[in-house]
Parts: C-alpha cells; sequence; structure tokens
C-alpha cells in the first residue's frame, strides 16, 4: 500500500477512537442521584417557548421514574375501575351539559 495512505488511515482511525472514548466518558456523567431518581440542572440559556421566564442561572429539577417490570393483576383493576368512573362522570356531565339523556 502507499505509505501516505497508511498514516491518513492511522491517524483518522486515532482521531475516531479519541473521539469515541471522551464521548462514552461525557455520557457516564450524570447529575442523577440513584437513591431518589430527583436531579437538577441549571439553565443556561432558554431554549424552548415555555422556559421565557426562566432566567439563566436558574435551577430546576426534575424527576426520573422507575420502570415497573410487571405488576399485579389489582393495579390493572383499580385502573380500570377509575376509568369506569371517570367515563361516568364525563357522561353525566354531557347528559347535564347538553340536556339529552342517553
Amino acid at each position: 500500500m502507499n505509505p501516505v495512505t497508511d498514516i491518513v488511515f492511522s491517524l483518522t482511525w486515532v482521531f475516531l477512537f479519541i473521539w469515541a472514548i471522551r464521548s462514552i466518558s461525557k455520557g457516564w456523567n450524570t447529575n442523577l442521584n440513584s437513591s431518589s431518581g430527583m436531579w437538577t440542572t441549571k439553565v443556561t440559556k432558554p431554549m424552548h417557548p415555555e422556559m421565557i421566564d426562566v432566567k439563566p442561572g436558574e435551577e430546576l429539577m426534575g424527576v426520573t421514574f422507575d420502570k415497573k417490570i410487571s405488576c399485579d393483576i389489582d393495579d390493572y383493576n383499580e385502573l380500570q375501575t377509575r376509568i369506569n368512573d371517570l367515563k361516568e362522570q364525563l357522561e353525566d356531565d354531557d347528559e347535564n351539559f347538553s340536556g339529552v339523556t342517553k
């Protein structure tokens, strides 16, 4: 092979390897408090229209919820009961609002 090609390949390979290691190390560095799932961050600049009133330097709090791998059937039944109750309330409100009975 051509020595110039070998040098360009080697330099590119080393650059990409260093870049990959830096990216991985940045990914491991988080402000997550593993015991409670709460984390904070400081605002450097408002990036979203909903953050217009947030000033740079203010600290925001977030929460990370645990993922449930399995649920008990009682959890599903309780949720379904709540859904049915809300449906009944909405139907009652709709009947009261429109004056029409179903």
